[in-house]
């Protein structure tokens, strides 16, 4: 008789340090730099493992379908769809692969996060993958470029 008494007290416990352990898992998890690097038009910034970035510009500045291997690492690899530039001017018709380096973790503000990305495209949509490059230009995903 007791048991059944003991038991759910037993499991309301063992429940309720998984879901303290879980949350503070979830507040250490690290975002991509801050939202104000890309605001107001931007996206994906200042989110953890983000499946599109946008810096809201022109359509070169958008990455989607990204999938990331190492979130939480030193270095974040993620790889995704972007629209690249013709030589001749314009886009190409079919997005090319893009690959994501997210790297120095650090802060923004208060918040845990990757302070610099860079990414590589190829010449053209189904090419090798080409040097890297800073996203944007920028040092820092922290801030606004401008």
């Amino acid at each position: 008789m007791r048991l059944r008494t003991l038991l759910p007290t037993v499991l309301s416990t063992f429940l309720l340090e998984a879901i303290a352990v879980s949350s503070a898992g979830a507040a250490a998890n690290p975002v991509l730099g801050a939202k104000a690097f890309a605001a107001p038009y931007g996206e994906g910034f200042g989110t953890a493992e983000p499946r599109t970035i946008f810096n809201g510009g022109d359509p070169s500045g958008q990455v989607t379908k990204i999938h990331w291997s190492g979130w939480g690492n030193p270095t974040a690899i993620g790889y995704g769809l972007n629209p690249i530039f013709k030589p001749g001017g314009g886009y190409y018709r079919k997005l090319a692969r893009i690959e994501l380096r997210a790297t120095d973790l650090g802060k923004c503000g208060a918040q845990r996060a990757y302070t610099k990305l860079e990414a590589r495209v190829p010449k053209h949509p189904g090419g090798k993958l080409g040097k890297w490059f800073s996203w944007s230009g920028a040092k820092t995903i922290c801030k606004p470029p401008y």
